[in-house]
């Protein structure tokens, strides 16, 4: 595919390519020899910031302490020997990140794609392996402490964020269960002591209108209130053209209420309730082209009645609407007591209830009166208690543990309807789930520089799967239970190098528990699929640089997984249906190196930006390509089997093919520079660049179910008073306007061809802003 501004991206490439190698070459002697205050320490609190600094203000020309809780208590970034990308809400918002899919703009390592209603988030290769309720992804996403259940729920959008916090890397103890790539945790800002509130309006292309803001006010001198609420509406930028109408508009509503009761010092409880309703309609599935280059897609076949589908225009052809309602309820309750100066018990209840219901959508993506689906739903609700304590013991050594469970329960209706018969095939599957866990990390100050850590987490996943399908006039009750355990240890050894610098070497386990397939082939026993595992091994260092003007940090890391689970499509022998399941492939590694910086050369010019070069690949994996059912069996598969039986005739060898969702190359790189034009306002100029090599969307590699190397550049230009009071500013999202494909997959057959999903093209905008 053709990019826009593709020499602009070459240079942009060039430029990091250098920055990358100074950097990296210079990390090590430089932290040797600085001279700068040292980062916040195991025990180092939160401090307020100033309003200049919250607001992204130029008063100080030293980096600001970032203070993360990625290891259950708050200390400063630095300190903490994990790979961590560590995002202001200050900076999101500079940076137009409105939801979880846009830190792939900001975050090294990071993929995200969508398709129908499936999120797929990938970290350093490993990501979502199936498309219905029976598996979960390998990236956690977690709301105020709370980890979502399904991947249908990992796109929350963004609304008055505090920071967030990107862990790369199996996270098996600490972060929560099936963290075996990564985790994403997201904090809202809490009420304060302070009557204030903001209101900032967009207007747009696509007839955009966006209102958000909150108002947050003491209600006594123990009670504390925030409300905070956006909406936002603007027209669809896909065309159905043979429907006369726009997919992929927006139709968004939010509101959040919080609570928080400070009786004394040493406890406090803060209470959040969020209610969202998405009306927006993002198009189920698009006809892209073809899968095999000999073979037209159905488009392209002599006498096809219609226009040809143009993704350069964004013009689309099918005879479905595609309709989607999103409604999401969540409430959290998080007591915590402290017990002294160096202890501390937290209690984080959660309860999330998400429900999409999908209508008319679209099977054969043209306007060929086929098949079409009459109704997804997804219904899931979840139930989380976790408890967690923090004590020093002694001056060398501190202690985290905790307990965890979670309950969740979903539910896929899926109706399908023919030309001819309404109601084919309905398909009503159900899981629940119980997950138990206990965990505890134990830091040991070996000298004043050298730190030991030891971690663990046992986990306890029982899962029970029932289903109630028609197919014709077949009909089956199927149901099964079982129950998954795993115990993921963590060891670690850090050393502060002049008080600027650390040194770590990690190794961490990493677990995914297995499932049930529930969209499977019911005249069939139900198909499960066995846990993921994964040993990761990493070094790593990060260092603050020239007087605070200048943050590194470099990582190394290898990740051996056993069992990786991967989505596979089977064709019935007999009815010639093709199931999508997961299924585990043997093994895989995943090698990369990590680079980020951040500097402040002076008070107004700020850089940050990051880089990856990942190598993940399959070890000894065997399947069958649905592109080629009548292939030959490669003389490699001969003996190969999955799930306990031999493949069918025209397996090939996917030993070496790289992991979807993993370029090998990924740059991202952000500049901000203010200009004072009078006594009281000041311009700032934003970029933010980042460009990605091929990546691939199935396991086979298929070039032509790949995106190729492209490149995304926003920008913004704001006029603000000094106080930051004040602002408007006008931006602009994929400013070359670059058509890519964020997620695809194929569709065998006479004429196959490739689906999925188009990424955003331009937006333009002024936003409006007031802090009152």
């Amino acid at each position: 595919m053709k990019l826009n501004g593709e020499d602009f991206h070459r240079r942009i490439r060039t430029t990091i390519l250098s920055a990358t190698a100074l950097f990296g070459g210079c990390l090590l002697p430089l932290a040797a020899n600085a001279q700068t205050q040292p980062q916040g320490s195991v025990d180092s609190k939160p401090t307020p910031a100033s309003p200049a600094a919250a607001n992204g203000g130029a008063q100080d020309a030293g980096l600001q302490d970032i203070i993360v809780t990625a290891e259950k208590r708050a200390e400063g970034l630095q300190n903490v020997p994990i790979a961590i990308t560590a995002l202001s809400g200050a900076t999101l918002q500079k940076a137009g990140v409105d939801a979880v899919g846009d830190l792939t703009q900001l975050t090294p390592s990071l993929q995200f794609g969508t398709r129908s209603t499936n999120v797929f988030i990938a970290i350093r290769g490993i990501g979502q392996a199936g498309q219905d309720i029976g598996s979960q992804s390998g990236v956690t996403v977690s709301l105020d402490g709370v980890p979502l259940l399904d991947h249908f729920m990992m796109n929350p959008d963004f609304l008055d964020i505090d920071r967030v916090e990107v862990l790369r890397g199996p996270q098996g103890t600490l972060q929560g269960r099936n963290a075996t790539g990564g985790a994403i945790n997201v904090y809202s800002k809490a009420p304060t002591d302070r009557t204030d509130g903001e209101l900032a309006v967009t207007l747009g292309d696509y007839a955009r209108l966006g209102i958000n803001g909150f108002v947050n006010a003491p209600l006594t001198d123990t009670l504390l209130a925030r409300v905070s609420f956006q909406t936002a509406r603007a027209d669809g930028w896909l065309k159905n053209a043979y429907l006369d109408r726009r997919n992929d508009n927006t139709d968004l509503a939010e509101i959040r209420g919080q609570l928080l009761f400070k009786p004394s010092d040493s406890f406090s409880v803060r209470a959040l309730v969020d209610y969202t309703r998405d009306r927006s309609n993002p198009s189920f599935n698009i006809l892209l082209g073809r899968a095999d280059p000999d073979l037209p897609s159905p488009t392209e076949v002599p006498g096809y009645p219609y226009p040809q589908n143009n993704i350069d225009d964004l013009t689309f052809y099918f005879n479905e609407p595609n309709n989607r309602d999103v409604k999401d309820i969540r409430s959290t309750l998080i007591a915590r007591w402290n017990l002294g100066a160096d202890a501390s018990i937290t209690s984080t209840t959660g309860f999330i209830k998400h429900d999409i219901r999908l209508t008319d959508l679209d099977v054969d993506l043209t306007p060929a009166p086929s098949s079409y689906f009459p109704l997804i739903g997804i219904y899931a609700k979840q139930l989380t208690q976790e408890f967690t304590g923090t004590t020093d013991l002694g001056s060398r050594a501190d202690l985290v543990a905790g307990l965890f469970y979670m309950y969740g329960n979903s539910s896929e209706p899926l109706y399908l309807s023919t030309a001819t018969v309404n109601n084919y095939l309905v398909y009503l599957p159900e899981e629940t789930l119980d997950s138990y866990a206990a965990y505890a990390q134990l830091r040991y100050n070996l000298t004043a520089r050298l730190r030991a850590t030891v971690g663990g987490r046992y986990t306890i996943d029982h899962k029970s799967y029932a289903m109630d399908g028609t197919s014709g006039s077949v009909h089956a009750l199927l149901a099964d239970k079982d129950t998954w355990k795993a115990f993921t240890p963590r060891f670690v050894l850090d050393y502060t190098v002049n008080g600027n610098a650390l040194i770590y070497g990690s190794i961490a386990r990493g677990f995914k528990s297995g499932g049930f397939n529930t969209l499977g082939d019911i005249t069939k026993p139900v198909n499960r699929f066995d846990p993921e595992y994964v040993w990761n091994y990493e070094v790593g260092t990060k260092a603050t640089l020239f007087d605070r003007k200048v943050r590194v940090g470099l990582t190394a890391f290898y990740a051996d997984y056993t069992n990786l689970q991967q989505t596979v499509f089977r064709i019935d022998e007999q009815t010639g249906v093709r199931f999508p399941k997961v299924e585990n492939s043997s093994t895989a590694s995943i090698k990369g190196v990590e680079f980020e910086f951040e500097a402040v050369p002076t008070s107004r010019l700020r850089f940050s930006g990051g880089a990856t070069r990942l190598f993940a690949t399959y070890g000894k994996f065997c399947n069958n390509d649905p592109l080629h059912p009548n292939a030959p069996t490669d003389p490699a598969c001969v003996n190969a089997t999955a799930d306990g039986q031999p493949l069918p005739p025209g397996a090939v060898s996917l030993t070496g093919n790289t992991l979807t969702q993993a370029p090998k190359w990924q740059f991202n790189t952000s500049g901000e520079y203010s200009i004072p034009v009078a006594a009281n306002l000041e311009i700032t100029a934003r970029a933010d660049y980042k460009w990605q090599s091929r990546v691939y969307f199935d396991i086979y590699n298929n070039p032509l179910v790949s995106q190729g190397a492209y490149g995304l550049l926003n920008a913004s230009l704001a006029l603000s008073t000094r106080d930051s009071a004040w602002s408007v500013t006008g931006w602009i999202h994929n400013a070359f306007d670059t058509r890519y494909i964020s997620e695809g997959t194929t569709k065998p057959g006479a004429t196959p061809y490739t689906t999925g999903s188009i990424g955003t093209p331009r937006m333009y905008g002024v936003t409006l802003y007031h802090h009152f």
